[in-house]
């Protein structure tokens, strides 16, 4: 308790000293256990097409209206604020901030007005969110937030339950990319395809469409706002090389996260689904990868688990896979560690591959 008191000084200082330019934006949240960054960049090309000037700032770098102006994510309270005051003196009208754990624990977040405060799932993060005054809501539908009271027209809720504001009437899932049909305010049909693959990047869309709603984009403005995200990383990933199985990543970091990539990979497959676990994978999940998976491999030094394949190191893991795999197959690489950005913006999982983006 007295550490935070000490942040929370540390942080109402820091704006101040900035003179609170978070005042000047129109400060949007994103929180939740998945998802961030993508809803964060969908919702940044949204904006950016209906018109607007957008500020990112997420864990995969910060950006000017899609143009990057730093590699990392300098989450601490003084560097926020210089990054808004940035935002204010260029006359930014949004700033999209991107909420992590680290964030939170600067206490930077309650010295901040919200204008709109977007949720992909129950968290921490999600719920410190919600416990601070925000103008408007985009939550998942049947989430519990607590006391956040707001206009009714100032909230929404998104999903694939017919009772959610945003509704996910159709998906429609294709191996580089994903065509989503919505039905917003229970009558306006926002038809939109995305580049991002699976049912788990529908409900990404959804919750940027949703936002994009709220904020009074021109729905004809969805469609190509959309369409500008050529993709993520780590975000069902593609690695292109010239051997003859596909190779895809993603970071998966719940395990409803690992449930949704797995679905899709196996509507997608063509011919067998070869898994590669990095050490971030909980143990927990094996049981489901292997029943999920063709051949599992996974980084792991605990006892053995039917169906995997133990290896010591990320490299020797692939090397594995890279042997067992065969013409049509997916090797489908799992985690928070292969699927980190690396300098240069590409994954981990590159560097475990002979890629021409790897090299240039």
């Amino acid at each position: 308790m007295k550490h935070e008191l000490v942040r929370g000084l540390q942080a109402r200082a820091a704006a101040l000293r900035y003179g609170n330019p978070a005042r000047g934006v129109k400060v949007i949240a994103v929180a939740g256990p998945y998802g961030k960054t993508t809803v964060a960049m969908l919702l940044s090309e949204l904006l950016q097409e209906s018109g607007a000037s957008v500020m990112t700032l997420t864990n995969q770098g910060s950006f000017i209206n899609g143009k990057p102006i730093n590699t990392g994510y300098d989450v601490s309270a003084d560097r926020l604020q210089q990054q808004l005051q940035r935002a204010k003196k260029q006359k930014i009208y949004y700033v999209i901030l991107e909420v992590t754990e680290p964030l939170l624990a600067t206490c930077a977040l309650a010295t901040l007005p919200i204008e709109m405060a977007i949720t992909t799932g129950d968290s921490p993060s999600a719920q410190a969110l919600l416990s601070q005054s925000v103008t408007s809501t985009v939550i998942p539908a049947g989430f519990l937030h607590g006391d956040v009271t707001v206009a009714p027209h100032q909230a929404i809720s998104f999903g694939f339950e017919e009772s959610a504001e945003a509704y996910i009437d159709r998906v429609t899932e294709r191996r580089k990319g994903t065509e989503i049909d919505l039905v917003v305010d229970h009558q306006t049909r926002v038809s939109a395809a995305t580049y991002l693959v699976g049912k788990a990047n529908a409900l990404n869309v959804a919750a940027a469409v949703s936002a994009a709603y709220v904020l009074a984009v021109k729905i004809d403005d969805f469609q190509e706002g959309i369409a500008r995200l050529e993709g993520v990383v780590g975000n069902y990933e593609y690695i292109e090389t010239d051997d003859v199985y596909d190779i895809v990543v993603d970071r998966v970091p719940t395990l409803e996260s690992l449930e949704l990539v797995l679905a899709t990979v196996n509507r997608l497959k063509k011919r067998r689904v070869i898994v590669v676990a990095d050490s971030t994978i909980e143990r927990e999940t094996y049981q489901l990868i292997v029943k999920e998976s063709d051949r599992a491999f996974a980084v792991t030094d605990g006892p053995d688990v039917p169906g995997i394949d133990k290896a010591a190191s990320i490299n020797a893991a692939v090397e594995l896979a890279k042997r067992a795999a065969k013409k049509d197959d997916v090797l489908l690489l799992l985690g928070t560690e292969v699927g980190a950005i690396q300098p240069g913006g590409l994954s981990m999982a590159h560097q475990l591959f002979a890629t021409k983006g790897a090299h240039e």
